[in-house]
Parts: structure tokens; C-alpha cells; sequence
């Protein structure tokens, strides 16, 4: 049964993200949002204060919540052409298995939209971040992606069946992950101990799991209503 579970999983995230790498119709557009904010930035703030690599953090994690938010608003929205939606709430299996495959696939695409973001960053804001933060950083992006995800996911299911427009999920979704942004910040830097220790990381963890297991429990309610 978990095995059947798990496969269902799979083959959902796995589904998503081979019409990503086909079509890239959200790549394009959140990444093309993601270089904007930071030129923006480059611009606007590193000449103007004593202290870049902080404008450099902010503007990563900005550029990353706004380009996410593009991205998210067709994550489950795109089910809805030719009601494929219908056939896969039609397979045997468990409801939150679409939830936890979609959190999968966005997930991967979120970590991918922030590496390209700090790539970004480095070259228009030249501030260059130190190979044990970058270590860092591979664990902070995959965290803040599941966060993203879990709350994206539940969000555009909750429209896609609603009157509310998905242009709205920027006003939604950027209130609910504000812990995600302050401990994405907050753990773009090197701390003095090991940064996992840290209480923005635990905010981090704790925060992923509450998410996933709202949306896990309550996706089979919000898809049919």
C-alpha cells in the first residue's frame, strides 16, 4: 500500500517536471522576473550603502519569493487545461498523493530558480558568497522550497475551484511564508556555530512540517470544493 503510495508520488512530481523541461513555460518567465529584481537592486541600492553583502541577501531572497510566486500560480492551474485535473483525482489513489507529488515537483523547481537567482546576484550585485555558505545554501534553498511549495500547492488548488483569481496568490502566499523569507535571510550568512543549531533553522523545520501536514490532511477537501 505505501509502496503504491509512493509510486503515485513519483509519477506525479516526475509528470510535472518532464512538461517543465518540454514546454519551460515557467522557467523562462521566473527566471526572466528573478534577473529584473536583482538588476533592479543593483541599481537602486549597492552604491548607496556601506554594507552590500546585506542588500545582496535581501535582494536574493526577494528576487526568489516573487519569481517562486510566478512560478507557483501555475503549478496546479495548469491541471485545468482539458480538465486533466479530472483524471487525476479519477486514479486510485489516495487525494494527498497529488498534494505531496506537486510539493515534490515545485519543490525541485523552486531550489532550481534559487540557485539561478544567487548566480544572479553574484555577478550584477558583485558580492560573492564564501564556499562554506554556499554549503550552507544547499540545504536552506531545498528547506525554503518545501515551505514554499507546501503553502503554493494548497493555494492555487484553493483558486483553481474558487472565484478568486489566480493573479491574486502574491497577496495569499506572501503574508503565509514570511517565516520562510526571515529564516532564508537570516541563514544567508555565516553564524558562528553550526548554522543547523541555529533557532531560524528550527523555525525553518518546523514550519516545512506544519505546512506539509495542513496540506497533506486538508488537499482531498480543498481540491473537491
Amino acid at each position: 500500500m505505501i509502496r503504491r503510495y509512493l509510486r503515485a508520488v513519483r509519477a506525479i512530481a516526475a509528470k510535472d517536471l518532464l512538461l517543465e523541461a518540454r514546454g519551460k513555460r515557467r522557467a523562462n518567465g521566473a527566471a526572466v522576473l528573478a534577473l529584473l529584481i536583482v538588476v533592479i537592486f543593483s541599481f537602486v541600492f549597492v552604491r548607496r550603502v556601506d554594507e552590500p553583502a546585506v542588500i545582496a541577501r535581501g535582494g536574493l531572497w526577494i528576487a526568489l519569493v516573487f519569481a517562486t510566486t510566478l512560478a507557483l500560480s501555475r503549478g496546479i492551474a495548469v491541471e485545468d487545461d482539458n480538465a486533466a485535473i479530472e483524471g487525476l483525482m479519477l486514479a486510485p489513489v489516495d487525494r494527498s498523493a497529488i498534494y505531496l507529488g506537486k510539493v515534490c515537483s515545485s519543490a525541485v523547481f523552486v531550489t532550481a530558480i534559487g540557485w539561478v537567482t544567487l548566480v544572479a546576484v553574484t555577478v550584477f550585485l558583485g558580492t560573492p558568497f564564501e564556499p562554506a555558505l554556499l554549503v550552507q545554501l544547499a540545504l536552506v534553498f531545498p528547506l525554503a522550497a518545501v515551505g514554499f511549495s507546501a503553502a503554493g500547492v494548497l493555494l492555487t488548488a484553493l483558486t483553481l475551484n474558487s472565484q478568486v483569481n489566480e493573479s491574486l496568490l502574491p497577496v495569499l502566499l506572501v503574508p503565509l511564508v514570511v517565516p520562510v523569507i526571515l529564516a532564508g535571510i537570516e541563514l544567508t550568512s555565516l553564524s558562528r556555530g553550526p548554522f543547523w543549531l541555529s533557532e531560524w533553522f528550527r523555525i525553518l523545520l518546523v514550519y516545512d512540517g506544519a505546512v506539509l501536514v495542513t496540506g497533506w490532511v486538508s488537499f482531498e477537501f480543498v481540491i473537491e470544493a
